[in-house]
């Protein structure tokens, strides 16, 4: 704080003048010095952005709020998945929140479509039914295949079931899986749940999948989202869109309130996933773990071509049928 005397305003730098503070001082009490103008001034000099800095903490403060609620939400959210996903196979149920479980008369969407980038575009040598029997219905032995071809251990399948909060039908599965990365130990749990529907005219098929690891790095802070479109357009043909997004999930420190405010317009521009929650490591979390994925469907893919040829070129005529009900998408 700095006093100036009179109308010469030499210590006082750049102040904002509404935050001067006059005093008139009585007739009978002046001091000398300052009886040729009988008033005395204080001026806040380090108060000369106060008002900006103000608002800058009012808006980090409302942002972390924002982010609180939107991680409440989440977590909310993959609660929701796991339970629906595990219903069937008698685990002791996931907590959810009451105003989830009202909303749930509402279908939801089972990934997050933002994040998600293409990574396969091509025709693939049989329909839409025909890669569901094969690859994904109850007692196909592909995904036990494949994941033994990924030197994958200790896989626990759940069977496809109909879930309120979904249209289609759910499913969770659980393996090890070997870690390539130098920063992650030999092999980590994942978890997936799966989720798939089926047109009314069987042509068209989706089916999507979201994999939390939980023994990597930083792995609770995110998820990998993917999903698989296909479309019939032939006898034995149809075509195939795979797009594969990383979405963190998460928490801000109160420690990085400000620290976040100040960054969060740079990050959102540099991170083509929808995020959370601040990481330091997110940008190799999030090239490692797509580049990890695209091996992943490249070894499917090439497996379930392998399959389907196979069945096509001996004649065999797959199995329309499944051990359990096969949910087609309502339009109306």
């Amino acid at each position: 704080m700095v006093r100036q005397d009179g109308a010469s305003p030499k210590q006082g730098g750049i102040v904002d003048p509404s935050q001067c503070l006059a005093q008139l001082v009585p007739s009978s009490g002046c001091i000398p010095q300052l009886m040729h103008a009988c008033r005395v001034r204080y001026k806040f000099a380090s108060f000369w952005n106060r008002n900006h800095a103000l608002r800058g903490l009012q808006r980090a403060a409302k942002n972390y709020r924002t982010m609180l609620e939107a991680e409440k939400k989440e977590r909310a959210e993959s609660a929701l998945r796991a339970h629906s996903s595990s219903i069937r196979s008698g685990k002791k149920q996931v907590n959810i929140p009451e105003d989830v479980v009202q909303k749930a008369g509402k279908l939801q969407a089972f990934i997050k479509e933002e994040v998600l980038v293409g990574i396969y575009n091509d025709l693939f040598p049989c329909t839409a039914e025909q890669f569901f029997n094969i690859c994904l219905k109850d007692g196909s032995t592909f995904i036990n295949e494949y994941r033994s071809a990924r030197k994958d251990s200790n896989l626990v399948m759940g069977q496809w079931h109909v879930a309120d909060e979904y249209d289609g039908q759910v499913r969770e599965i659980t393996f090890r899986s070997l870690c390539n990365s130098p920063m992650c130990p030999p092999d980590t749990a994942v978890t997936e749940w799966q989720h798939f529907v089926l047109s009314p005219d069987k042509k068209k098929l989706v089916f999507e999948t979201v994999q939390q690891p939980h023994d990597v790095p930083f792995g609770s802070y995110f998820e990998i989202h993917c999903r698989w479109s296909l479309e019939t357009n032939g006898e034995n043909s149809c075509a195939m869109d795979i797009k594969v997004g990383r979405f963190l999930v998460a928490l801000v420190s109160l420690t990085y309130v400000t620290r976040f405010y100040l960054t969060l317009n740079s990050a959102d521009s540099q991170i083509c996933a929808h995020f959370k929650k601040w990481c330091v490591m997110q940008s190799k979390i999030r090239s490692g773990a797509i580049n990890e994925y695209k091996k992943e469907v490249d070894l499917m893919l090439e497996m379930a071509r392998a399959r389907a040829k196979s069945r096509t070129s001996s004649g065999e005529t797959m199995d329309k049928s499944s051990s359990s009900p096969i949910i087609t998408q309502d339009n109306s």
